[in-house]
């Protein structure tokens, strides 16, 4: 049975059945959409009828939505609404934030640039060596071989900076009392343990390509910054002296040299030449051999030369100098500066290496040309030429002072692979063959010691040594161009000189085995004695003098053989 409910008294209406059969799907039943729609009183003829919502309804007729063709729907396209839900969907997630150092390529556009560039390291190996007399007690020197690491130890990372990255720095103090203070010359030692502390933050925080300008400028603000710290932290104690300095940045195949005072600076060429790169910053001496060119430096020191001869204090004829604080006060009649010169050196292949002279050493020596010819006599050792100026110019004065500064630093640059010097030449076929480190040489030497060793004793002679560092650097470098006299290694020169002069227990051997050290491994004899060892050249053919070769014998017996591939032999292989 049924139950009909409604407001009406009439009799529900009447719903056919349809069966299952050709009329229906198979396996659906139930009738059919126009069935339902007559059982309901809708028109047949209409296949779809808009109900209108109670807020359509309520609107008066004219609307909006009625005019449209497709009244009550949005009408929106597919591709628009995915366009807006995508939009949507961006705009909900977090906001991608563009990364330090990146700049717009032009205004309004989606594409951005950075300054930054992976560092490069070129093809230049540098090696510096410095010497100075015992006497200068005013003259310090900093050498920095490795910045980058400098910089990583003091958190300052450079590692953006082109390779190879050194610093090197020479300070020549005046107006000093070393025997008084006993510490040499304040300036110098505020600049020594200062410049790399003013430097390397404004290396460290542009990390973009340094262009020749920006690195002039900050050495020109380092200097300043130095001077003005030094001058406001001694102000009050009346500290008078006063440094002249000179130093290279090297960064890649980039030299960049700043001068302050009278130090002398010069570049150094293969062809046998050498060349100042700045003047000096002071006046002209009596006994300075300078061409006229030079003396626009030493008008402008004649007044404070006056003045020092009526106080009493020591005639001071710099025009540029780190401290002398009573020369740069407001008051003062001659004003001293501390901006410093700074040239920018291209290295290229005709560059053999940079010079920084003491003044007084730079005069007595010869100045240029004897620059020049040291470096042609000792290339390849820099120190060597660096000791080789300070014995020249002892030499030629005969009695040093404390005032007098005698010291020099030179650097020499090696390049590994000249390149051709004509455009047109055909690129090689094989790529260089890079330089390898041999895992062992062997020696020959000769030992000196000195009274600053820890043991102090000959055990050769079986007596003290008490010759200074300086003594014993003088005697090695007279036996090296001794040796070299003949511009290749003499073998009965150096053993005659070892038999007579090492203190080494190696001197005791017989024959060619005379300061014989035998096959040496890297770390066996200190990180020092390794950099120099295994950086010498030899002849292949001149095994026992640096050979990098390994050890063989060819006529020996087969026991003998057998020990020189383990490295134990006690003969001197022959291949």
């Amino acid at each position: 049975s049924s139950r009909w409910v409604g407001g009406s008294t009439s009799s529900p209406p009447t719903l056919p059945l349809l069966p299952v059969g050709a009329g229906a799907m198979a396996g659906l039943s139930g009738p059919k959409a126009h069935e339902v729609r007559s059982a309901l009183g809708v028109d047949r003829d209409l296949s779809t009828q808009v109900v209108l919502t109670g807020t359509q309804a309520a609107e008066k007729p004219g609307k909006h939505w009625v005019d449209k063709p497709n009244a009550g729907y949005s009408g929106t396209p597919m591709w628009k609404l995915a366009l807006e839900r995508r939009e949507q969907e961006d705009a909900a997630a977090p906001c991608v934030k563009i990364p330090e150092g990146f700049k717009p390529t032009q205004k309004g556009s989606e594409w951005y640039y950075s300054e930054k560039r992976q560092a490069v390291t070129f093809d230049v190996k540098p090696s510096v060596g410095g010497c100075f007399h015992d006497a200068a007690a005013q003259v310090r020197h900093v050498m920095v071989r490795d910045l980058q690491k400098a910089g990583t130890a003091l958190r300052m990372p450079l590692e953006h900076l082109d390779r190879p990255c050194a610093l090197y720095a020479l300070y020549e103090g005046h107006r000093g009392n070393p025997g008084a203070t006993g510490s040499g010359n304040v300036c110098a030692e505020f600049c020594v343990k200062n410049l790399h502390l003013k430097l390397l933050p404004k290396l460290a925080a542009f990390r973009g390509y340094w262009e020749d300008e920006r690195l002039q400028g900050a050495m020109r603000d380092s200097f300043e910054e130095l001077d003005a710290e030094f001058l406001e932290r001694h102000a009050s104690s009346g500290k008078s002296d006063g440094c002249s300095a000179a130093a290279a940045l090297l960064i890649g195949d980039r030299v960049v040299v700043s001068s302050l005072g009278d130090i002398a600076c010069l570049v150094c060429f293969k062809t046998g030449e050498a060349s100042e790169l700045v003047k000096a910053h002071a006046a002209k001496e009596s006994d300075d051999e300078d061409s006229e060119d030079e003396e626009e430096g030493g008008a402008s020191s004649s007044g404070a030369n006056k003045e020092a001869s009526t106080d009493g204090k020591p005639p001071i004829r710099w025009t540029r100098a780190f401290g002398d604080a009573e020369f740069k006060a407001a008051d003062s009649s001659h004003r001293l500066l501390a901006t410093p010169d700074v040239a920018v050196v291209h290295l290229q292949n005709k560059h053999q290496g940079v010079a920084f002279v003491c003044r007084a050493l730079y005069n007595a020596i010869g100045r240029a040309v004897a620059v020049s010819t040291v470096f042609r006599r000792s290339a390849g050792r820099p120190r060597m030429a660096a000791g080789a100026l300070v014995d020249a110019a002892v030499q030629w004065l005969g009695q040093v002072t404390d005032q007098l500064g005698l010291g020099s630093i030179v650097v020499q640059f090696e390049q590994r692979h000249e390149a051709s010097s004509s455009s047109d030449a055909p690129p090689p076929q094989k790529r260089a063959r890079k330089e390898e480190i041999p895992s062992q040489v062997r020696l020959r030497h000769i030992l000196l010691k000195h009274r600053e060793c820890k043991s102090t004793v000959d055990k050769v002679r079986n007596k003290q040594v008490k010759r200074s560092r300086t003594d014993a650097e003088r005697l090695l470098r007279a036996v090296m161009e001794e040796v070299l006299s003949r511009g290749e290694i003499d073998k009965k020169v150096f053993t005659q000189r070892c038999k007579e002069l090492s203190e080494c227990q190696s001197s005791l051997k017989s024959g060619e085995l005379v300061g014989d050290l035998g096959w040496v491994k890297p770390g066996k004899l200190g990180q020092n004695f390794d950099d120099t060892a295994f950086s010498l050249r030899a002849d292949p053919e001149q095994t026992g003098w640096g050979s990098r070769s390994s050890p063989m014998c060819c006529r020996c017996c087969r026991r003998c053989r057998r020990s020189c591939r383990r490295g134990r032999s006690t003969q001197r292989p022959r291949g």
